[in-house]
């Protein structure tokens, strides 16, 4: 069905400023659009209203003289973990069929088929919260598909897939979309681009400020993309470029004889891996392979087999490694702890620094990664980004001598990720171990002084190009 909105009026609650003043947008039947902008836009907000999210769910105060949309959108939320209703994956994806009234007899094709076009192998009774992160998105997809909706909207649908899946699975949405209206939030956009009909470019005050083919964009407005900091696909030409890092001679972190498990199946054997003071390393593999349970690991939060050391001494518990090694978690609202976004950044800095200077360097950090403007809100409050920034800089803020990162650069747009990465570099410099899962090769094939690549239940050694 078309869409069609006209002077929509949206506010949230606690802000001063509105979201939108007066927007307008429409969308034939069966166009496939492309939405960009800078982090906290409304791309997501404006999403949720165009599949009915907004009112229906979302208790968010908005007018609109024209409200036409469709309550009945498939969608893929930015957050997988958000749109789950049912404990295992056979369950999330019966019970959509339930609501359409399909027969049970029909079932079990219909779910096996849609897991196959999405290439998530996994066993039916899983339960969804022993899935990775690419894993969940994959079944998220999954899930829109069984809607068997004339209507998409897919908010990030590959930021947490490998690279080598985001073509596969792009090929497999266009397999199906023929006669669907798509609407796509997404950054990685290179296999996209020439896909869709239209590209429209939102600014950071919720307006829109271009909708025109990609052709046309890319030959005439390259410049404005990179003035707001939208991704595009030549993005990572203008990224920053930072010496080459040479690391220190310290052991940090000693792994031996480690194996991390998934139920009963072995994700990851470790003979010996050492980590060593003011390395950038980044933990790469495809969806699956134990990133982020090495991470959970490290921490001591899963239960493996094997020794860890850092610095020297044997890690048996979570708190033996505190203030000495910092987490950021791939949903970072497991992390916070205070009432606003100021307090959750100030916490860490009063510890270790004179009140006057905490506050100066709060205040610093929170406008050098876009929050000032938010300080005020709880940290739930706030967009999928604005969260992920606010993660990064409680880590930033502190002073630990290894900082994990878990997808940082997660649902951020192309300028805010460039000053993440300067700030990890700055980090770097002063001899900060910075670890990194992530599946940007943007980022892999630049920056870090080493990649650890998981494949086959094993970790391959790469040198990295930010080695000196």
């Amino acid at each position: 069905m078309a869409i069609e909105i006209k002077n929509l009026r949206l506010k949230f609650p606690e802000t001063d400023k509105r979201q939108f003043s007066n927007l307008n947008i429409k969308i034939n039947t069966g166009e496939k659009v492309l939405m960009l902008g800078p982090s906290g836009s409304g791309k997501s907000t404006l999403l949720n209203l165009l599949g009915g999210n907004i009112p229906r769910s979302m208790d968010i105060p908005f007018k609109a003289d024209v409200l036409d949309v469709d309550t009945g959108a498939a969608y893929v939320f930015q957050d997988p973990d958000s749109q789950f209703t049912m404990p295992t994956v056979v369950e999330e994806l019966a019970f959509i069929l339930e609501n359409r009234s399909v027969p049970q007899g029909e079932m079990d094709k219909k779910i096996q088929d849609a897991l196959l076009k999405v290439g998530l192998n996994t066993d039916l009774k899983m339960p969804i919260n022993n899935l990775s992160g690419g894993m969940k998105q994959r079944l998220a997809i999954a899930s829109a598909l069984l809607q068997g909706s004339g209507t998409l909207l897919l908010d990030e649908p590959t930021s947490m897939l490998d690279a080598a899946s985001v073509g596969g699975l792009w090929q497999t949405l266009r397999n199906v979309w023929t006669d669907k209206t798509v609407v796509i939030v997404e950054h990685r956009v290179n296999e996209i681009w020439d896909k869709v009909d239209r590209v429209i470019l939102m600014n950071g005050d919720g307006e829109l400020i271009m909708d025109e083919s990609p052709e046309v964009i890319m030959e005439h407005h390259i410049g404005l993309l990179n003035e707001y900091g939208v991704w595009h696909p030549y993005s990572w030409d203008y990224a920053p470029v930072f010496n080459k890092v040479e690391p220190g001679d310290e052991t940090l972190i000693e792994i031996n004889d480690m194996t991390l498990e998934r139920g009963k199946e072995t994700l990851l054997n470790i003979d010996n891996l050492i980590i060593k003071r003011g390395e950038w390393l980044t933990i790469e593999g495809q969806n699956g392979t134990g990133k982020t349970s090495l991470m959970l690991a490290l921490m001591k939060l899963i239960k493996t087999v094997g020794n860890i050391h850092v610095k020297g001494n044997k890690v048996r518990k979570t708190k033996d490694i505190a203030g000495t090694v910092y987490p950021v978690f791939q949903n970072p609202e497991l992390q916070f702890i205070t009432n606003t976004v100021y307090d959750e950044v100030f916490i860490n800095l009063e510890m270790h620094y004179p009140p006057d200077e905490a506050h100066e360097k709060c205040e610093a950090l929170l406008r050098r990664i876009g929050l000032d403007h938010v300080s005020h809100l709880h940290p739930l409050e706030i967009s999928t980004g604005q969260k992920r920034r606010l993660s990064v800089a409680t880590a930033t803020g502190g002073v630990p001598e290894v900082m994990i990162f878990d997808e940082p650069t997660f649902g951020l747009d192309q300028k805010l990720s460039y000053e993440l990465l300067k700030m990890f570099y700055e980090r770097v410099e002063d001899g900060v171990t910075v670890i990194m899962i992530t599946h940007d090769r943007g980022i892999t094939e630049r920056y870090p002084t080493r990649r650890l690549i998981l494949e086959n239940k094993a970790i391959t050694e790469v040198r990295g190009d930010g080695h000196a």
